[in-house]
């Protein structure tokens, strides 16, 4: 028998417009979802949309979160990738990226509450130095306000906060 919390993403998930909204994926046990606005761009450089998919995929299996992945208006726009748990969130794949590229992916994702970073290899260390240097840089010019919330998240699914406002 299934928990009301899933009944209850099930409404949810049902409920979107297939006009709007592609309805990708829904897990049973977790009622983590995924939906796709019919204007969100999967980036195919980089490995950035297949990254997005996986993530989403992650966050609704194994953390039970109802992804909408969000509108984009084009390249160039800043908007988020994703919402769930009534906070924009941006994506980021940094399997091959080096500590001053993952600088410039914390700059890009200030259009979102929150930014979280995605690697299969080991990149934690740099993750956290190009953190502590943009956290560095922010303070010494009082603008740590715009700095988003910094997650990532592995390849088993685990959600961890690194930085927070």
């Amino acid at each position: 028998m299934q928990s009301n919390y899933v009944l209850r993403a099930r409404e949810k998930y049902d409920s979107y417009d297939l006009s709007c909204w592609t309805k990708a994926y829904f897990d049973y046990d977790s009622g983590g979802f995924n939906v796709y606005h019919k204007d969100h761009q999967f980036t195919p450089t980089g490995g950035g949309g297949e990254a997005e998919k996986i993530v989403g995929l992650l966050l609704a299996k194994h953390n039970g979160k109802q992804v909408e992945f969000l509108p984009e208006q084009g390249i160039g726009c800043p908007v988020p990738d994703l919402g769930f748990d009534e906070q924009t969130w941006d994506v980021k794949s940094i399997g091959k990226a080096r500590e001053d590229t993952i600088r410039k992916h914390i700059k890009d994702a200030r259009k979102a509450n929150n930014a979280l970073f995605y690697f299969t290899n080991d990149k934690y260390d740099e993750l956290i130095s190009a953190v502590n240097r943009e956290v560095g840089y922010l303070e010494k010019s009082n603008r740590l306000s715009i700095m988003p919330n910094i997650y990532y998240m592995n390849k088993q699914g685990i959600l961890t906060l690194i930085w927070h406002k």
